[in-house]
């Protein structure tokens, strides 16, 4: 008897509405360009040596380029010594720093001897 008992009884709870998976956002598809075009490329030659951190992902994040597109660009720009690489390398992975780069402790020098030159002035 205690057995008809534990499996006669239902759950006395409400009724649970199924999950619905409808709701997911849906991510837009990047329109990134697959070639540059000269103007881009002067641009892109002009703002890179002054990144700090110069990988793949960044310059198809900054310029709107494809991931091919901007190997190609950090080859080109190392080659002409615009970008320079920092440590060990991997065919997956390559970080480059622009040869005008500064960090944030050679801009605050930089900021602290233009603020004593304009005191002594």
């Amino acid at each position: 008897m205690a057995k008809k008992g534990a499996l006669g009884g239902k759950s006395k709870g409400g009724k649970t509405k199924k999950k619905s998976w409808t709701k997911v956002k849906v991510k837009d598809k990047l329109n990134n360009a697959v070639f540059l075009d000269q103007k881009q490329y002067d641009r892109c030659a002009k703002e890179v040596p002054k990144i700090l951190m110069i990988t793949r992902s960044i310059l198809s994040e900054k310029f709107k380029i494809n991931g091919a597109v901007s190997r190609a660009l950090i080859k080109d720009l190392a080659s002409k010594g615009l970008i320079r690489r920092v440590g060990d390398h991997t065919a997956s992975f390559d970080l480059y720093s622009g040869i005008q780069a500064k960090s944030a402790l050679e801009k605050a020098a930089e900021e602290a001897a233009a603020l004593e030159a304009k005191q002594k002035k």
